[in-house]
């Protein structure tokens, strides 16, 4: 597993998902490829499409904070998730999100912790 860091747009809002007694919270995340020379941006092709999962408190903070459309910066270790379809190998990747925060460049925040339980 390689540890991945992206930053990039929430293509949709996060799913919710329950997996015995784990709660897994699932999202897309849109990376842009353009770059930046001098005072313009360069196009680049489209948008690479990162599929991410956060489980225990950590998804459960993604959820409750949020939404589609939101800039985040996602840091975890990629795994292989492909899978046997109908058609042969589907080839997908995952990242196992450690930490996930929302980018400021263009947004604030309100920061609120949750209480520790004894």
């Amino acid at each position: 597993m390689s540890v991945r860091f992206i930053t990039g747009n929430l293509a949709d809002e996060p799913e919710v998902q329950q997996a015995g007694r784990v709660q897994i919270v699932k999202l897309t995340v849109l990376e842009n490829t353009a770059t930046r020379r001098g005072d313009e941006w360069v196009p680049g092709h489209k948008p690479l499409r990162h599929d991410v999962e956060a489980k225990f408190e950590l998804g459960e903070n993604v959820a409750a904070t949020l939404h589609k459309g939101d800039t985040v910066v996602i840091v975890g270790a990629e795994r292989d998730a492909s899978f046997d379809g109908n058609e042969g190998t589907v080839y997908r990747r995952v990242i196992d999100a450690s930490h996930v925060g929302v980018d400021l460049v263009n947004a604030t925040a309100v920061v609120t912790r949750n209480a520790k339980s004894d």
